[in-house]
């Protein structure tokens, strides 16, 4: 009987280490931690998690979970108020981190019982984490669209450079160059080079769509002397929708953010996106949500 018994009870610490091993393994990898301008980044394969001091300022889990509920609020079927039946999938890369502002590389996928496609699409994106307030969610999706007129948390090009800078970088940048060229336009100013491209696809092997929130599609790529070179992301269109189109812009280091970024370049608080993959090795946080009963299931 005793015998027994502790053949049982061996069992039983088996079965309860093999859990807790398991638990273990699906439990989310650590990426990249850090400081800038007084924020503590913890990246993981499961969030992203920006603190000041006791303080969260910043939740990639918190933020899929806003644009979940945004997404059932605008596609609730009218007449039952059933909310739709779909799985989203949130993929997202930190691509640099210069003082307070943080540019993420940013996936969203759906899957729906009703539609025969999923949808979805890549974006760059840069958040001020100082400052108040949530990322706008517009539009029928999750990912959202940033208002320039109300951005949010979210930086645009002409906070960061004047907008004739701005205008000579987007005109100068390759794929909006061929939009340019093909419609005949040569924009004199900012205004009119967003009306210019605005919903603009490419032509054959050149798959992109120009986004309504232009000026917020970018990330901060590198240092080149004394300039400072930012990523333009335009996200794929029709059937290569997950992809992302890239083109380097340089511009003049201004002076507020010249200490921020030489320190991101020098890696001592931060990084730009020329050290992003390494440190990524093909690692993200990918955060997947159910709405309704789901999908894929």
């Amino acid at each position: 009987m005793i015998g027994l018994l502790c053949r049982r009870l061996l069992a039983l610490v088996l079965v309860l280490a093999a859990t807790a091993g398991g638990a273990r393994a699906q439990a989310p990898a650590a990426i990249w931690s850090g400081t800038s301008a007084g924020f503590d980044v913890q990246w993981t394969t499961g969030d992203i998690v920006v603190r000041r001091g006791q303080q969260p300022v910043f939740s990639a889990r918190d933020w899929a979970q806003a644009g979940l509920a945004h997404f059932i609020d605008v596609n609730r079927d009218t007449r039952s108020a059933r909310p739709p039946d779909c799985t989203l999938t949130r993929s997202l890369r930190i691509v640099a981190l210069v003082g307070t502002m943080m540019s993420l590389e940013d996936g969203f996928e759906t899957t729906c019982r009703r539609e025969a496609h999923p949808g979805g699409m890549t974006r760059l994106l840069t958040v001020n984490l100082a400052k108040p307030g949530s990322l706008a969610q517009a539009g029928r999706d999750a990912i959202g669209r940033v208002d320039p007129d109300q951005p949010g948390r979210a930086v645009l090009l002409t906070d960061l450079f004047p907008a004739s800078d701005v205008l000579a970088g987007l005109a100068g940048a390759p794929p909006l160059r061929d939009v340019l060229r093909r419609a005949k336009s040569t924009p004199a100013t900012l205004p009119a080079l967003l009306e210019a491209v605005a919903y603009a696809s490419g032509e054959g092997d050149a798959c992109y769509s120009v986004p309504a929130d232009l000026l917020a599609a970018f990330a901060f790529a590198r240092l080149d002397g004394e300039r400072i070179v930012m990523r333009l992301g335009l996200p794929g269109d029709g059937p290569c929708r997950m992809n992302l189109t890239t083109a380097d812009m340089p511009f003049a280091l201004p002076e507020s953010l010249t200490p921020a970024v030489r320190k991101a370049a020098a890696g001592q608080e931060g990084f730009l996106a020329d050290r992003a993959e390494t440190i990524a090795a093909g690692r993200r946080t990918v955060i997947e949500l159910q709405s309704g009963r789901g999908a894929g299931r």
